[in-house]
């Protein structure tokens, strides 16, 4: 201060001039970092939501988001008549078949069998729509609660037939069409293996090529307390993935020498620790895939339809066993051929005896080519020997499929509706009356199956050709109501084929 009084005036103003510009910039500077940090955070908040979002798309949404939707359709949606209804699926929704995607020249007809009145059970191949993604939502349907319930686990309650659910998750159609028995696949060169040596071996295709799996048995997410991967030469073998491309292969401990033309659904299995039926394991099947998302099927005691009173599944008398396989613990070594086919467990125990539901296509693996796709169908049933069979359609909405041909609007540039998209179009054409068009269905009963009233947001996905979200878990998978309803449509269409009654 003392110093300032000393200087001049034109002194002083010189000396307030600098020390206002150093604040100044002192300021700016720290509200340029402040800024900096904001717009870090905001990034980084951001970064968090996004990934939280894309999590939740395979998780269960928060009590708080599923207020707050349920809120929102509160607000801008409203729930219509039936009459208005039945009088918008007359007047105001098309119907306009597109043109099928050409077939490709193939062995398989769509000629239909009669039902032979032997007993089966049912197999289901599929990907996560055959799974149950997003089943683990609250729900109830005549006042029986259907949390966690997906297609399998419908059908096996109507039918009281036991159901496997060989559904994967993110699993395109030519995996599937390997689990399944579709693809034939050979191992490359002469092994020789016993229970505790084994052998590297490649695993190869029709045409050659190296072929790897995440699970040779082909039972997914299933139950299986059964041990062996694969049946080469008759014999059951683990089969584990090396390195480069190889296999290691031995013959399954106890198991190897088991025909596998016996009858698997009535084997006992019997363990140090606990003994298991086939018909039981597989009756647990649905609680161990649901478990994948986090949650336990819950117990239901009955449960009626519009057509059918249901029960709740009853423990399966488990009929006669058959021997137990061989005990082999002392068995020598085998040499099995180069080129011999090596077949995944599921294949020989469940599609060769079983009735078949196939959904596959949503994840690719077809390369936007549906003469593939259906081709890979046929090797399905034609390897398997499968005479009895349901093809399900794609259940996305036509806009977000995963055919990049079609959208909501059909070639007369109207909404697709209730009509077939050429997909559909396709499947109907080669497999007749076994194709059942899962998306139509819903959109015409999926509402009323589940006891849920229509709004008008609903008539107007119904007229762009997509199922209510009242249906949906998220844009592709279902919650229980929309499995509840698609395994209906599936047991209405075993009816309709004499696969059950």
């Amino acid at each position: 201060m003392k110093d300032m009084l000393r200087l001049g005036n034109n002194d002083r103003k010189k000396y307030i001039i600098i020390s206002a510009t150093a604040v100044l910039v002192i300021a700016l500077i720290t509200v340029s970092i402040i800024a900096v940090q904001l717009k870090h955070s905001k990034n980084k908040k951001k970064n968090v939501e996004e990934t939280t979002v894309h999590t939740m798309m395979v998780q269960e949404t928060t009590v708080q988001e599923t207020s707050e939707e349920d809120t929102t359709q509160e607000e801008s949606a409203e729930v219509v008549d039936r009459e208005v209804v039945e009088e918008f699926f007359e007047n105001e929704i098309s119907t306009e078949n597109e043109e099928a995607f050409e077939l490709p020249p193939r062995q398989l007809t769509d000629e239909f069998i009669p039902y032979d009145g032997q007993k089966r059970e049912i197999t289901c191949y599929g990907d996560s729509m055959m799974a149950g993604a997003g089943s683990t939502t609250e729900g109830k349907v005549n006042g029986i609660d259907i949390y966690g319930w997906t297609t399998p686990v419908t059908i096996e309650n109507m039918t009281n037939i036991p159901t496997h659910n060989l559904g994967g998750s993110g699993e395109d159609s030519s995996y599937i069409t390997f689990r399944a028995g579709g693809t034939k696949v050979y191992i490359d060169r002469d092994i020789t293996i016993s229970e505790t040596d084994s052998a590297i071996a490649r695993i190869i295709d029709e045409d050659g090529n190296v072929f790897k799996a995440d699970d040779y048995s082909g039972y997914g997410f299933d139950y299986d307390p059964y041990p062996g991967d694969m049946y080469i030469n008759g014999y059951l073998c683990d089969v584990d993935n090396a390195e480069d491309g190889y296999v290691s292969i031995k013959l399954t401990k106890g198991y190897a020498a088991y025909d596998n033309r016996a009858d698997y659904s009535v084997v006992i299995y019997e363990s140090d620790t606990a003994t298991y039926s086939r018909q039981g394991a597989d009756i647990k099947a649905e609680s161990d895939i649901v478990t994948e998302y986090d949650t336990v099927i819950k117990e239901t005691e009955s449960q009626t339809s519009g057509e059918k009173p249901m029960e709740k599944p009853t423990e399966n008398v488990t009929e006669k066993p058959t021997e137990k396989p061989t005990d082999t613990s002392g068995m020598e070594k085998v040499t099995i051929s180069g080129g011999t086919q090596a077949m995944t467990r599921a294949s020989q125990e469940r599609s060769a005896k079983d009735i078949l539901i196939l959904e596959m296509g949503s994840n690719g693996g077809w390369e936007n080519d549906y003469q593939q796709l259906i081709l890979q169908y046929d090797d399905i049933i034609l390897n398997s020997g499968c005479k009895y069979y349901i093809v399900l359609g794609d259940t996305d909405d036509p806009a977000d499929s995963a055919d990049v041909n079609q959208g909501e609007y059909g070639e007369d540039g109207n909404y697709v509706g209730i009509g077939d998209t050429s997909w559909e179009a396709a499947l109907r054409l080669a497999y007749g009356d076994h194709f059942f068009n899962t998306r139509t269905y819903m959109i015409q009963n999926g509402l009323s199956d589940c006891g849920l009233d229509t709004t008008t947001d609903d008539l107007e996905n119904f007229k762009k050709g997509n199922i209510s979200e009242q249906l949906r878990y998220d844009w592709t998978h279902f919650n229980c109501y929309g499995y509840y309803s698609k395994g209906i449509g599936v047991y209405k269409k075993g009816v309709e084929l004499g696969y059950w009654s």
